[in-house]
């Protein structure tokens, strides 16, 4: 499973300001079983294969593929390579 993740923007009370820039995207290749949606009270963390990404807490889920954390908007989605 491939997952993208985005930036969307920095919130205006960021924990930790201009720590990520927005637009910043990553693109981690993880094991379908390890994949978990963005929980509140948690960080999102992706750990793949080579790489890993993890956010400060999620604070709220947006919708089905946005969320807020303590510094932070993003945006996940699972990548279809064959679409690609």
């Amino acid at each position: 499973m491939i997952v993208k993740l985005t930036k969307l923007k920095e919130i205006e009370d960021a924990l930790h300001p201009n720590n990520i820039e927005e637009g910043f995207e990553t693109v981690i290749n993880i094991e379908d079983n390890s994949f978990h949606k963005p929980t509140v009270g948690e960080r999102f963390t992706l750990m793949g294969y080579y790489n890993w990404f993890s956010t400060s807490m999620v604070q709220e889920v947006i919708d089905e593929n946005t969320f807020k954390t303590l510094n932070s908007i993003y945006k996940w989605e699972i990548i279809d390579i064959e679409r690609d």
